[in-house]
């Protein structure tokens, strides 16, 4: 079939498809209202536009006729065995692969389909992939489902639109572990940017998991269970991270981002590339928030030893009530004018009174029980007191606020806070949701490579993987 007789075939369809778009418009006010009138010529542009690109598919593989055999991984050849159709389904509609080829090498089995580049990894096209998985990280499966009926005119399972996330989210992530060996390697990532003024935030996020190898293995009223075992409900930290350049107000300008429950080891060389992917080590300012945690600040310490270090001052209030509520219970007045007596010591940089003010809340209170269990301690008011006294000692050269709002840093971590709305909570706390390890690693990496601009580069990913 040359080119001739494609473009005549076409003109064909065309005419046909503009015949029934204007038998349809007739119909208007009778069998048509403006939205179904629309939908309807929208159908078949798709259906024109599925017919040309199968069409010229078509012409292009057979002015490519396929070789005898390929070679194989395993040095010899792969056979032809045959042509093997099949058809995909795309964003425009199923298309029809004819001149598709399978080569299989009879030493080592391993085989090769010639002519399959417009099909993705299952029965889509890479667009609808893209589509797919661009609506699956972004809400519940079934809700995605329901999205891409509603938008593109994709009919499918909300179980497929799972399948295609965590398929490739998984790819991505193994694509960004080798292009992080390859290319960053010993002597580091070459800088994209030349920021002025940088920040490094990190936090976490309890996150709601369900493992096969977590199972129940006992039953609250009659002890063990027989057979097969209930899954286990738990909570897993993610660790996120957040890099921004901030301008001379200390406003956040363009963000990028990064979340996993891998260890902090691992975590902090995620942070670590990607911190030198921005540019940190040229920036003139780089300021490292935190929480207070000593991980967070051995993160710090370990890879960005000129940074500031800040206790942000959500974390440090935070505190502050709890130690507040912790002495005063439910007596409201008192403990607002402590807390803002707190509040202003410790926003004027008068941090031997703050510090103070912890070790006399603490005295009052009394020593704490050290024969309580550490679940207890968690809200015996004594060691919340006596620990926060703890905290505030050890972030004491992180509170400088005087002199970080003299130079404009940033103070707060609502950047971080919101890194774990944006990238786990928004998506994956939703009601009822609990995920297995891979899963939700899967997503994350989806959401963190959209939320960096790099969502296009998903299918290097895929080619590459």
């Amino acid at each position: 079939m040359d080119s001739a007789r494609i473009v005549l075939d076409l003109m064909d369809f065309f005419i046909q498809m503009v015949r029934r778009i204007l038998g349809a418009v007739e119909k208007y006010g009778t069998e048509h209202d403006a939205r179904s009138l629309e939908a309807y010529v929208e159908e078949q542009s798709k259906a024109l536009a599925a017919v040309v690109l199968e069409a010229c598919w078509r012409c292009r593989m057979k002015g490519m006729p396929a070789p005898q055999s390929l070679p194989c991984v395993c040095g010899h050849r792969q056979r032809c065995k045959g042509r093997r159709p099949r058809e995909v389904r795309g964003v425009v509609g199923t298309l029809n692969l004819e001149e598709r080829y399978l080569f299989r090498c009879d030493r080592c089995g391993k085989s090769t389909v010639w002519g399959d580049e417009l099909r993705g990894d299952s029965n889509f096209t890479p667009l609808a992939e893209d589509r797919i998985a661009f609506a699956g990280k972004e809400g519940a499966f079934a809700q995605a489902s329901e999205m891409l009926r509603r938008l593109c005119g994709l009919e499918v399972a909300g179980s497929t639109v799972r399948d295609v996330c965590l398929r490739l989210g998984g790819r991505l992530r193994k694509w960004t572990d080798r292009e992080a060996a390859e290319q960053y390697g010993a002597e580091g990532a070459a800088p994209e940017e030349r920021p002025q003024r940088l920040a490094i935030g990190v936090d976490g996020v309890m996150l709601g998991r369900v493992d096969p190898q977590h199972r129940r293995r006992e039953s609250p009223k009659s002890g063990k269970v027989r057979g097969k075992t209930r899954l286990k409900n738990f909570f897993h930290e993610v660790k996120t991270l957040v890099i921004y350049e901030f301008d001379g107000a200390g406003e956040a300008l363009r963000r990028t981002y990064w979340a996993t429950q891998e260890r902090v080891e691992a975590f902090r060389e995620k942070v670590r590339l990607e911190a030198q992917k921005r540019g940190a080590e040229l920036a003139r300012d780089l300021v490292f928030l935190g929480d207070g945690a000593p991980w967070v600040w051995k993160t710090a310490a370990e890879l960005f030893p000129k940074a500031v270090q800040i206790l942000d001052w959500y974390h440090a209030m935070e505190h502050v009530w709890a130690s507040g509520r912790a002495f005063f219970g439910s007596r409201e007045k008192e403990l607002v004018a402590w807390v803002k007596e707190v509040e202003s010591n410790l926003w004027n940089g008068r941090l031997d009174e703050v510090i103070e003010s912890m070790r006399e809340i603490s005295r009052r209170l009394g020593a704490p029980d050290e024969g309580l269990s550490e679940q207890a301690r968690a809200s015996d008011p004594r060691w919340i007191a006596c620990r926060n006294v703890g905290y505030f000692e050890a972030n004491r050269e992180r509170m400088n606020y005087p002199e970080y709002r003299e130079r404009k840093f940033p103070l707060s971590s609502g950047v971080v806070e919101s890194t774990c709305k944006h990238v786990v909570s928004h998506r994956m706390k939703r009601a009822g949701m609990r995920w297995d390890e891979e899963g939700a690693e899967d997503i994350m990496a989806l959401r963190c490579h959209y939320l960096n601009g790099r969502w296009d580069s998903l299918w290097e990913a895929k080619s590459a993987g």
